[in-house]
């Protein structure tokens, strides 16, 4: 599910800089150009005078747990420094606790459209699912075998998961030509993390810093199925002496559903002003707007694919004895504006602040479509008396409207050898879910508002007021605590850290149709003790281990019940539901010189109450609703190995994880137990394998990357199961010198799935058992339910053309 979206658009003033210091790659990135050869310069004789090149210097830059190292080379408009190792699939870092990171070097040659989710498909830990070949949808994550929805991700300082489900997407963030760098930190969080749905980790993305230089860049793509995308920054450069710099962008993407009707399209804004007070105080505003109109697929079985293949999907024609096939109401539309203003102030030595405040805000639906009897029109659980007709369709859609604001402050004391940091985190947020009912044209098919809940064309009650099947509003309020301590000893070789985070959250829902019990209230304490030390050899060699714990609340959707338009119920509520608890340990090994860089680590999970949704009776009639499932226990190995430029251009990089994941108890199904203890968990691959090689000489250049993903169940009795594969990608570019106004023009080409091969890439929907089976105590379950696959996009291929300027 894909959703968000905005109608007036305004950028607040709020800055990037959060928690400590954000990782500065490559700050004069944008100003330089990347040609192979230097620009000629002619002599007193009329030849060729060599230019003079200087030796590059190694600079530090700290941030959020890491350490990276940059040189003095200089840097494409696209950010493409040719130095990163394994083609900007790794970077150095010194955070005590597995990080993967990707930079700028591997997502500039990524298309231009890629979203976050979408570069991280090469790291260990990461199992990434597109269902068209661009990311304008987004994408699935799992995380060591964990839904997406247990992966906190961080925006430019700002917790981005959808507040009440955990969802994350990816499509509503940064254009694909802003986005800095994405690094995950899978079973673990920074202590000053801003998350509550983060049992499986965390994710951080940044946009790219404005430029010192006033200027721009350009990039237009075109590409298979009808995809088109144009793109435009513009630069301010240094604003006088103020220290101030900024730049905006836009992109309009658009391109036609592979597998039927229907079409995705997405506009976006970025926007980003950095004011530098001193080199150790800063405040940045950061904004990213964004409005997109999405088709979604139907998911076929094993079975419906081995029959349809790809064409199982919605119609192109309005059927109105079958109208529920209707593209039309397929539709995922949404607009949100996400806003965050990081300030970092040296306030004294050895003292800091640091503040960030945020803003969510998106409203949109999801399609959906009714029938009308006579004498079945409800509201809530309650008849209602609406004038329409019987037979007649009516747009049903799930409506979403979210207001979320919050603040995240910290101080830093470093006295000698010890650090000290203490924060608090606090949001409050405001979930409208709700089914309006609207109009239809009863000829055609089309919705009269594909957002069903504004304009004229709306069904009303006899009182005058809308008519809505559910309504409910879920308020959450966030207080985080959190106190840590690091401190370095051996002349800064060993270094230690101890910490905890206390989460409080209060969470209430109030219904405004008639349901079982109209308000509802949740309230948590969590403890979140964490504890880490590295130990650095030398200048090659670091130790490390960690221990530490996270959670994540539960669906808000688990307290309210959901009805459809005859009063039938189709989602139960769950009474106490309690968060889900992880608890990591992992202990790894660094190693990087001159040429090689890599990181091995072992880890292990234990999960407590680890939530599920699944069916459950309410009364005599099954409902799907979300659960706590008992404990499941996971360990493995990452590995991660990239080198710099080796015989002169070539930069492999190699990831591997074995995953070894089991579910610790027996799983309550309707009126009896699932015999699943000891079973793997679905969705769980034993084991990926990636390999990336760039090549690239300044000018011509070449990034080609493959992923082998190991089978993986799609049911909890582990009856059913979707094959290993390998996945792949291709691009190849060119880049110029410069010409006139024009820096570094370029020209791309990116391919997808080059085999062009019809498979099933992952599960969409997991189900208890795809055949007949016994519970613990002997119920007979005859009626299985087949889990649904999503199907990867075939063969697909874009062209770009960009520079700056």
């Amino acid at each position: 599910m894909v959703r968000k979206r905005l109608s007036v658009f305004h950028f607040l003033l709020a800055g990037t800089i959060c928690g400590e210091t954000i990782p500065i790659e490559y700050a004069a990135a944008r100003d330089v150009i990347l040609p192979a050869k230097a620009a000629k310069a002619a002599n007193g004789s009329g030849g060729v005078k060599k230019p003079v090149v200087s030796r590059p210097r190694s600079v530090k830059a700290s941030g959020p747990g890491e350490a990276i190292q940059v040189t003095g080379r200089t840097v494409s408009p696209q950010g493409v420094t040719g130095r990163q190792p394994g083609g900007g699939l790794m970077r150095l870092e010194t955070r005590a606790g597995t990080i993967q990171s990707v930079t700028r070097d591997f997502i500039a040659k990524q298309p231009p459209s890629a979203n976050p989710v979408q570069v991280l498909s090469l790291t260990p830990s990461a199992f990434v699912t597109l269902t068209e070949p661009y990311g304008i949808a987004g994408g699935n994550l799992t995380l060591r075998g964990l839904p997406g929805d247990h992966v906190g991700w961080i925006y430019n300082g700002a917790p981005v998961n959808d507040v009440g489900d955990g969802g994350f997407y990816a499509n509503q963030t940064s254009d694909g030509d802003n986005l800095k760098s994405v690094s995950l930190t899978p079973g673990s969080v920074d202590i000053d993390t801003p998350s509550i749905s983060a049992a499986a980790g965390a994710a951080y993305a940044d946009l790219i810093d404005p430029s010192h230089k006033r200027g721009g860049f350009v990039d237009f793509s075109y590409g298979s199925y009808d995809m088109h995308r144009e793109f435009v920054r513009l630069e301010t450069g240094d604003i006088g002496k103020t220290g101030v710099r900024a730049f905006a962008s836009f992109s309009n993407t658009a391109a036609d559903n592979w597998r039927g009707p229907g079409k995705f399209t997405r506009k976006h804004v970025d926007f980003k002003l950095i004011k530098d007070f001193t080199p150790e105080s800063r405040w940045t505003i950061n904004a990213s707007y964004n409005t997109n109109q999405l088709q979604l697929d139907m998911y076929p079985t094993k079975d419906q694919f081995a029959q349809y293949g790809k064409k199982l999907d919605y119609s192109s024609h309005f059927d109105k004895n079958n109208p529920t096939d209707y593209y039309k109401y397929g539709l995922d539309a949404f607009q949100n504006l996400i806003a965050s203003a990081p300030l970092s102030l040296k306030l004294a030595d050895g003292l800091r602040f640091d503040d960030t405040p945020y803003l969510w805000w998106g409203s949109g639906t999801i399609g959906g479509v009714s029938t009308i009897e006579d004498g079945q029109t409800f509201s809530g659980n309650q008849p209602v008396d609406v004038n329409v007709a019987n037979g007649t369709t009516v747009y049903s859609p799930l409506y979403f409207s979210y207001h979320r604001t919050g603040n995240n402050a910290k101080v830093t004391w470093t006295k000698g050898i010890n650090t000290l940091t203490f924060g608090w985190w606090y949001e409050w947020s405001r979930t409208n879910q709700a089914t309006p009912v609207s109009y239809i044209n009863q000829n055609d098919g089309g919705p009269a508002n594909i957002y069903g809940d504004y304009g004229p064309n709306i069904y009303r009650l006899a009182n005058g007021k809308k008519w809505y099947l559910n309504d409910h509003n879920t308020f959450t309020q966030v207080n985080m605590l959190y106190l840590g301590d690091k401190l370095k000893l051996l002349n800064d070789k060993l270094e230690l850290q101890a910490g905890v985070r206390l989460a409080m959250v209060s969470r209430k829902v109030n219904s405004y149709v008639p349901n079982i019990v109209q308000n509802r209230g949740q309230n948590v304490f969590e403890p979140l003790p964490q504890f880490s030390a590295s130990y650095t050899f030398n200048s090659h060699h670091q130790l490390y281990l960690r221990g530490s714990t996270s959670f994540k609340m539960p669906n808000n959707n688990t307290m309210f019940e959901l009805y459809n338009v005859n009063g039938s119920m189709s989602t139960a509520p769950s009474d106490n539901v309690k968060p889900e608890y992880s608890i990591n340990e992992e202990i790894g090994y660094r190693y990087h010189d001159d040429i090689f860089v890599g990181d091995i680590s072992f880890f292990n999970y234990n999960f407590t109450n680890r939530q599920m949704a699944i069916l459950s009776y309410f009364g005599s009639a099954p409902m799907a609703t979300t659960m706590n499932v008992g404990n499941q226990t996971s360990r493995g190995v990452d590995v991660q190995l990239a080198t710099r430029p080796i015989f002169g251009h070539f930069r492999p990089y190699i990831s591997f994880e074995y995953l070894d994941a089991t579910v610790d108890s027996d799983i309550h199904y309707l009126n009896d137990y699932l015999r699943t203890k000891g079973k793997r968990p679905a969705q769980t691959p034993h084991e990926m394998g990636a390999l990336g090689v760039d090549w690239d000489n300044g000018h011509i250049f070449l990034d080609l990357n493959l992923k082998y993903v190991g089978s993986q169940y799609a049911t909890l009795l582990n009856d059913e199961k979707l094959h290993p594969y390998i996945s792949d990608s291709l691009t190849v570019g060119y880049r110029f010198s410069n010409v006139w106004y024009l820096h570094s023009p370029q020209i791309q080409l990116n391919f997808q799935n080059l085999a062009g091969s019809l498979y099933r890439n992952g599960v969409y929907s997991m189900t208890p058992f795809a055949h007949p089976t016994t519970g613990v105590y002997g119920t007979q379950y005859t009626s299985a339910s087949a889990p649904t696959y999503t199907l990867a996009p075939p063969l697909s291929v874009s062209f770009s053309m960009s520079t700056g300027f």
